[in-house]
């Protein structure tokens, strides 16, 4: 029988030193280190376009920028959502740590592709002229 990839004893170390981190930093809201983190996790197991050392080197900063723009991923949402609908910090940590990233990639490898991604999907929007029945 082959052996646990991580034993128990790693999986308590693992929470302890969890803990210790989240215990550290008393500014930060525990909801949303929390979700950072999942979010970064989140990030290194979908994403296969990058090697898995790669994914990995990237947790760290996926959790920073997702506990630093939460505050905005949670407005956006917020925003973009039925009145009834607000979004906490938690869900922009979330969210954001999960995406960050990969668009701050997109950008690093080829800005000008993204801009224009995007300028042909906002003139996609208005190209339809007068649809409404």
């Amino acid at each position: 029988m082959a052996d646990p990839l991580i034993s128990s004893t790693g999986k308590a170390g693992l929470t302890v030193l969890g803990i210790s981190i989240a215990g550290l930093t008393p500014q930060i809201d525990a909801g949303v280190l929390v979700a950072a983190t999942f979010g970064a996790l989140i990030f290194v197991f979908t994403n296969k376009e990058y090697s898995l050392l790669v994914r990995w080197l990237l947790l760290i900063p996926s959790i920073v920028a997702g506990i630093t723009a939460a505050p905005l991923t949670a407005s956006l949402i917020t925003a973009v959502t039925p009145d009834e609908v607000n979004a906490r910090l938690p869900i922009g940590a979330l969210v954001a740590s999960a995406v960050v990233v990969k668009v701050l990639m997109a950008f690093a490898s080829d800005p000008g592709a993204v801009f224009r991604t995007l300028f042909t999907s906002v003139t996609s929007l208005f190209k339809g002229g007068g649809n409404a029945k």
